[in-house]
């Protein structure tokens, strides 16, 4: 399975997560999305706004493949 790393800007702290394995680049991204929506419910919880952070997703060879914006995961699905 091909390796993502995901990197959690949060303010003016980066946290970058250690490789992990995943089926596909969608399961990747699925995952990004509920680690930066649990994030975001424990950074609201703690007293903190976390509309500006952002979650990059980056494939093995260090390529950015996609940024996930926090404050999109607060918007309504349109369809």
């Amino acid at each position: 399975m091909p390796l993502f790393r995901f990197v959690f800007e949060e303010g003016a702290v980066i946290e970058d997560m250690p490789s992990i394995e995943f089926p596909d680049y969608d399961a990747a991204i699925d995952a990004a999305k509920k680690a930066a929506r649990e994030t975001m419910i424990d950074a609201v919880l703690e007293g903190h706004d976390p509309t500006a952070w952002l979650v990059r997703i980056y494939n093995e060879p260090g390529d950015l493949l996609k940024t996930v914006f926090v404050a999109d995961l607060l918007r309504p699905k349109t369809e």
